[in-house]
């Protein structure tokens, strides 16, 4: 460290003497400047005080920001004193309120100086409807943004524990809620059962919430494989007085299924029919193949033939024919 000597002689000196004027000079233009009005922007934060058994229907802001005119001083003294300001209202009653300019005007004016002038207020005005609160149990519904890796499929259907949450909220907007979306679940090639927490998307109201706000999805997944099966085609819509035969009497179903139903699934499980009552014999010389029944558990089913040939024959032309011979 230099003595006192040391600093003696580095005082006399012409470096000394310009570094003591211009920082004269600064406090001089310092306090000058701060003589002089601004403009300044001051950002209070609002806190809304209601009584329990009372709500907001519409979210209001959570601060104001406050365009003021004040010297430099003024200014500078406010930032000192007060890093925060906060704006309590007070909500006594069930009346619809409007805070205007005017009424913000006269509460803020409370927490600044005299000197200190209010330009401009935003937002200019404050929508308060306090109202009943209200709540309600729905069902959530999933954004299943989920991507299957080839040769996957879902099991069975995804779920969600628990399946239903309880809304709450201002009663005005619980009722118009039938049910509730998650985030979106995104997930690209999933090759393998998933059980993981989902978030509820927020409601854009901010004094509505969801208990709980996140559940848990289950989805299970498994790898999938073709079958090929015969299956018998089923007759409808015969007048009893006639014999349909159809040519072929099977098709051939080609489906994929998981790999856990393959050994259960059989042609039992499956309904594909010939209706003789669609068409007209005379103008129409096959029937085309309706599928009327298949298990949930397969999917990109296709099946040969779609239409079959057929020969009616009269059952009582027939038996006299029989008769004949014996």
């Amino acid at each position: 460290m230099p003595n006192r000597q040391e600093i003696k002689a580095f005082l006399k000196t012409d470096r000394a003497i310009l570094m003591i004027c211009i920082g004269i000079a600064f406090i001089f233009w310092l306090f000058t400047k701060l003589s002089y009005n601004y403009r300044s922007t001051l950002n209070f934060a609002l806190e809304y005080k209601l009584p329990e058994d009372k709500v907001l229907s519409l979210p209001p802001p959570d601060n104001i920001d406050i365009d003021v005119e004040a010297s430099g001083w003024d200014l500078l003294g406010r930032w000192f004193s007060r890093g925060e300001f906060v704006l309590d209202l007070n909500i006594h009653d069930d009346n619809p309120q409007t805070l205007n300019a005017m009424n913000i005007k006269s509460r803020i004016s409370r927490q600044l100086s005299d000197d200190i002038k209010i330009l401009e207020i935003r937002p200019d005005f404050i929508q308060l409807q306090p109202e009943a609160p209200a709540e309600k149990e729905i069902p959530l519904v999933l954004d299943n943004q989920l991507e299957l890796a080839p040769q996957h499929h879902f099991k069975s259907e995804i779920q969600l524990q628990p399946a239903t949450v309880k809304i709450h909220g201002p009663a005005s907007v619980v009722s118009e809620i039938k049910s509730w979306p998650t985030v979106p679940l995104i997930q690209q090639k999933v090759n393998s059962s998933l059980i993981q927490t989902v978030r509820l998307k927020p409601h854009p109201n901010s004094n509505v919430r969801f208990e709980p706000d996140e559940v848990k999805m289950i989805a299970s997944v498994e790898p999938t494989t073709e079958k090929r099966l015969a299956v018998e085609i089923q007759k409808k819509g015969i007048p009893d007085s006639l014999l349909l035969v159809l040519l072929p009497k099977k098709v051939e179903i080609s489906c994929i299924v998981g790999l856990s139903d393959y050994d259960r699934l059989s042609a039992r499980d499956f309904e594909i029919i010939a209706d003789f009552s669609k068409i007209d014999p005379t103008q129409n010389k096959s029937i085309r193949l309706q599928l009327k029944r298949k298990p949930k558990s397969v999917s990109y089913l296709q099946y040969q033939p779609k239409k079959v040939d057929y020969i009616i024959r009269s059952k009582t032309l027939m038996a006299q024919d029989s008769a004949k011979v014996d």
